[in-house]
């Protein structure tokens, strides 16, 4: 029996081509609520970041818990948080030296705020990908508060770039413009077993739904697992079911296919 469900937004929930939430994507966790399963976001966003599809979402049919910045920010429909796991400083700053040398470019994600060191090609197709421009900051602020992830503007492969200088830090990727930058040992998996254990949840009565490579680690520790149409061949087989893509009533099918929704 599936008690609780685990949603990535870009690409899962917020279609990337018209950056809104589908109708059928809403009327699945509206059913999916009308049978008590509980409902999570699981995403790379910030809390200051998400997307007004979503925040209007949340309005409307409040998410149980908010797995932030990869699950290093988790808090629940409250208020209260459940885990908080920023960045070592150390590497904070080495990862800024980088940005402010030039050699990388990089998104930083607190709670307060989220900021660029400046706008490149690199980072504008990124922006444009979500619909959304982010300013650009003294990388300076990154040290006056935690800062729970950064995105760094580099290509699959070069993650050497900024890895070699840091010590506790792991990259995870959904996008080809950057990857995300997080505590080692954190990401959405250490998210997910904050809420399983702060509700009470087993991974077999949990499903979770994701496109991208940041959501692969999240399906091994879940029972079942949702890979979106628009997914790569990674996501696709590491997922229990490929359904398909989120403009084509992709989550509202999975659910149906899971038995979810009843008759």
């Amino acid at each position: 029996m599936i008690r609780a469900a685990f949603f990535d937004i870009d690409g899962t929930l917020v279609s990337f081509d018209t950056h809104e939430v589908p109708a059928s994507a809403a009327r699945a966790l509206e059913g999916l609520r009308e049978r008590g399963v509980l409902l999570f976001l699981a995403t790379g966003r910030s809390m200051a970041d998400l997307p007004r599809p979503i925040r209007e979402l949340d309005a409307r049919l409040p998410f149980d818990g908010v797995l932030a910045f990869n699950g290093q920010y988790c808090y629940d429909a409250s208020g209260e948080v459940f885990r908080d796991e920023p960045i070592d400083p150390d590497d904070v700053r080495r990862i800024t030296d980088l940005a402010a040398a030039g050699t990388i470019d990089v998104a930083v994600m607190q709670l307060s705020r989220m900021f660029v060191s400046r706008h490149t090609p690199r980072v504008v197709a990124a922006e444009a990908a979500v619909d959304n421009v982010t300013p650009v900051g003294d990388l300076a602020l990154a040290l006056e508060e935690p800062t729970y992830q950064f995105c760094v503007y580099v290509g699959p492969g070069e993650e050497r770039l900024f890895m070699d200088a840091c010590e506790h830090v792991e990259p995870t990727r959904w996008s080809p413009n950057f990857c995300d930058v997080i505590p080692a040992g954190g990401g959405k998996p250490a998210g997910v077993a904050a809420a399983l254990e702060r509700w009470g949840l087993l991974p077999e009565e949990c499903v979770a739904f994701g496109d991208g490579g940041n959501d692969v680690p999240m399906f091994r520790c879940v029972g079942t697992s949702v890979a979106m149409g628009g997914a790569d061949d990674e996501v696709r087989a590491a997922a229990t079911m490929v359904a398909p893509g989120v403009d084509d009533d992709g989550v509202l099918e999975a659910c149906r296919r899971l038995g979810l929704l009843g008759a």
